[in-house]
């Protein structure tokens, strides 16, 4: 047999020493630590507070989380800038219809030319 099945399964106690006959029973679990089940008369209860894990002899210690990552290297790519003003988007705005229109001006010439040839 596994050691923790020839170990006592519970232990019991009573919530006072000093007036036993209005005690209630306490059992607790050895086996699943937060287990308890309680009762006074003929109503009891069971109540859980625990990890889920069974016992052990060894403590639990989880595995070490990762190291942490460098952060993002920081360059011209990804540092912000202030937005723009609304004079400023006008004035670009205005700038790209110019090109705009004087690539279609430069197009309408090359038809042209080659409606020539």
């Amino acid at each position: 047999k596994q050691w923790y099945q020839r170990r006592v399964r519970g232990s019991a106690s009573l919530t006072s020493n000093l007036v036993p006959q209005f005690a209630a029973a306490i059992l607790r679990s050895n086996l699943w630590p937060g287990a308890f089940t309680f009762g006074l008369e003929k109503k009891f209860e069971n109540l859980y507070i625990g990890w889920g894990h069974k016992y052990t002899a060894e403590s639990y210690s989880p595995p070490a989380p990762p190291a942490t990552q460098d952060e993002y290297p920081s360059g011209v790519e990804v540092t912000e800038v202030p937005d723009p003003t609304v004079d400023e988007e006008r004035a670009l705005q205005a700038v790209q219809q110019e090109q705009l229109a004087r690539e279609a001006e430069e197009a309408e010439m090359e038809d042209d030319d080659d409606d020539d040839e």
